[in-house]
C-alpha cells in the first residue's frame, strides 16, 4: 500500500477499479482489510480506495497519541480525499467510521457525492443509551483494574459492551487482532463517537444523499440509533440487509457494494 503524508502521520492506502471513487472507513480495532469483500465486489464499476486509519494496520500516529476525535478522523480522511484529485466520491463508513463518514458529509459536502452509513453508532440520539454508555465505562475500569489492558482489551472484543462495542464480537477474530497487539490505539478511539458534538441543525439542512444501513443482528441500541438519524438527516434512506453473519459489510458485502454503486448512478 502506497503512503500519504496527512496531518503528522502517515496513512497507508491502496485503490482498485476504475471509474467514480468510492472511500471505505473501518471501524475500530480493525483495518482496512475488513472491506477486502466489498472493494472486490465494487471495483467492476468504481475506484474503491481503503485505508488504514490512524494506528490501524501499517498508518502511523504520532508518539503522544492518547486520545482522538471524529473530526480528527474526519480530516485524515478528508486530506486523502484530496490527494486523490479524482472529484467528489461516495464514502462507506462502518460503526465509528460510519460517524466520520457522517462528519465528512456535514462539514466538507463539496467532497462528497453520497454516503453510506452502516450502523452509525450515534448514541447521542438514544437517551436510553447514556445510562449503558455510564455501564461501560464502569466496565472497562473494573476490567483493566483486574488484568489490565488485557482485560479492558478481551472485554471490549467480545463485545461485552452495551455501547462502546456493540458490535465488535460480530467481526471474525482474524479481522481484530490488531486490537489485540496495539491496545493504546483502542484506548485512544474508545469514546470518540459518544463525544461527537453532532450539529443537529447540519443534520437537519443535509443535502449530500446518503443510506443508513442495518441487518437483522444489529444490536438494538445500534438499530435505535440508526433510526433516529434516519428522522433527523435529511436527504436520508434507511436499508436493511440480511446477513448469515456479522455487520452487512462483512456478512453481506456484494449487498453493499450495490447500495454504493447506485448512489454513485
Amino acid at each position: 500500500m502506497p503512503a500519504l503524508e496527512a496531518r503528522g502521520v502517515e496513512l497507508n492506502w491502496s485503490d482498485s477499479g476504475e471509474g467514480a471513487p468510492v472511500l471505505l472507513v473501518h471501524e475500530t480495532a480493525t483495518s482496512s482489510a475488513a472491506w477486502g469483500p466489498v472493494a472486490g465486489s465494487l471495483a467492476a464499476g468504481a475506484r474503491a480506495v481503503v485505508y488504514d486509519r490512524r494506528g490501524w494496520g501499517d498508518s502511523t500516529v504520532p508518539d503522544d497519541y492518547r486520545r482522538t476525535t471524529i473530526e480528527e478522523q474526519s480530516e485524515d480522511a478528508a486530506v486523502l480525499l484530496e490527494s486523490l484529485d479524482a472529484g467528489p466520491a461516495v464514502v462507506c463508513g462502518a460503526g465509528i467510521g460510519a460517524v466520520i463518514a457522517l462528519d465528512l458529509l456535514l462539514r466538507r459536502p463539496e467532497l462528497l457525492t453520497g454516503a453510506v452509513l452502516i450502523e452509525p453508532p450515534v448514541i447521542g440520539l438514544v437517551p436510553e443509551a447514556t445510562e449503558a454508555l455510564s455501564e461501560d465505562r464502569l466496565a472497562l475500569q473494573e476490567a483493566f483494574g483486574e488484568r489490565r489492558a488485557d482485560g479492558a482489551v478481551g472485554l471490549f472484543l467480545s463485545g461485552g459492551l452495551q455501547v462502546l462495542s456493540a458490535e465488535v464480537d460480530r467481526l471474525p477474530t482474524s479481522l481484530t487482532a490488531d486490537a489485540r497487539e496495539r491496545p493504546a490505539i483502542l484506548f485512544a478511539e474508545l469514546g470518540s463517537a459518544a463525544g461527537w458534538s453532532m450539529p443537529l441543525v447540519r443534520l437537519a439542512d443535509a443535502e449530500v444523499p446518503s443510506l443508513i444501513v442495518t441487518a437483522p443482528s444489529t444490536p438494538p441500541l445500534l438499530s435505535a440509533a440508526a433510526e433516529a438519524l434516519a428522522v433527523r438527516l435529511s436527504a436520508s434512506d434507511p436499508r436493511e440487509v440480511v446477513t448469515t453473519h456479522g455487520p452487512p459489510h462483512v456478512g453481506a458485502p456484494s449487498s453493499v457494494a450495490e447500495l454504493v454503486l447506485g448512489l454513485i448512478g
